[in-house]
C-alpha cells in the first residue's frame, strides 16, 4: 500500500494495479478495480483505513484480472455500489462471457456482480465527496475501456489508465479506437499516471512520454 499522492493510493498488484481514493467524506473510499484477490484489498488497513469503508468500486473494462475479486469485496459489503461503462456490462453482470473476460486463459470461475450505474456515452461524472471522478470512455482495448480523471484541490491532475498499454486482442479490441483514445488521454495533459498493470508515472512529461510510446 503505497501513497501516490494525498489521498490518492497504489493498494497493491493482483493481476492488475488496484488504486484508492479517499474522499474523506461519507462517501467513504473508491476503488479502482478490484484485481484478483480481495486479500489484498483487506490490506489497506495497514495504512489505517477501513476496508468496511470501501463505498464505490469504478470498473475500468471487463477483463477477469480487473474484476475477480468483486462478488468477494460484495459478500465483504452489501454496501459496496460498481460502475462500468453499457459496453462492457453484460459481461460483469452475467455468465457465460468467459472468452471476452479472459476468465478462460486465467481458469478463474467469474461471479458475476450487479452494476449500481451503466456509463454512457463519452464522459460521466461519478462525484463522491470533494473529488468529481470523470470516466472517459477510451474504447480500443475493450469496447467499453474507460480511463478515469481526478483532479486534486491542489489542480493536479491524476489519470487511471488502466491497460493504457493494451494488449489488442482479436476478436474483442480495436486497434483504431484504442489510437484514437490514446490521443484523447494524451491531451488531457495529466500530471500523474496510474497505470493498469506497469506502474505510476510522473511528472507530466513522464505521461506523456508513456503515452506517446504506444502511440508510436
Amino acid at each position: 500500500m503505497k501513497e501516490i499522492y494525498k489521498n490518492v493510493y497504489h493498494v497493491g498488484d493482483s493481476g492488475c494495479s488496484v488504486f484508492l481514493v479517499n474522499t474523506q467524506s461519507g462517501e467513504g473510499l473508491v476503488l479502482i478495480d478490484c484485481g484478483m484477490s480481495f486479500e489484498m484489498i483487506k490490506k489497506i488497513s495497514k495504512a489505517n483505513l477501513n476496508p468496511m469503508e470501501i463505498k464505490h468500486c469504478i470498473i475500468t473494462h471487463f477483463h477477469i484480472d480487473h474484476i475477480a475479486a468483486c462478488s468477494d469485496l460484495k459478500k465483504f459489503n452489501k454496501c459496496v455500489k460498481f460502475y462500468a461503462h453499457e459496453l462492457d456490462a453484460d459481461a460483469i453482470e452475467e455468465k457465460g462471457h468467459d472468452r471476452e473476460t479472459a476468465a478462460m486463459w486465467y481458469g478463474v470461475k467469474y461471479q458475476p456482480v450487479k452494476l449500481t450505474k451503466r456509463l454512457k456515452g463519452n464522459l460521466e461524472i461519478l462525484k463522491f465527496g470533494i473529488y468529481d471522478f470523470q470516466c472517459l470512455h477510451t474504447p480500443g482495448h475493450t469496447p467499453g475501456s474507460i480511463s478515469i480523471l481526478v483532479e486534486t484541490q491542489e489542480k493536479k491532475k491524476i489519470l487511471f489508465g488502466q491497460d493504457l498499454h493494451g494488449p489488442i486482442i482479436p476478436g474483442v479490441s480495436n486497434f483504431e479506437d484504442y489510437q484514437i483514445s490514446l490521443r484523447k488521454l494524451l491531451d488531457l495533459n495529466a500530471d500523474i499516471l496510474c497505470e493498469g498493470h506497469f506502474g505510476v508515472y510522473q511528472p507530466a512529461s513522464e505521461v506523456q512520454r508513456y503515452i506517446n510510446k504506444y502511440i508510436e
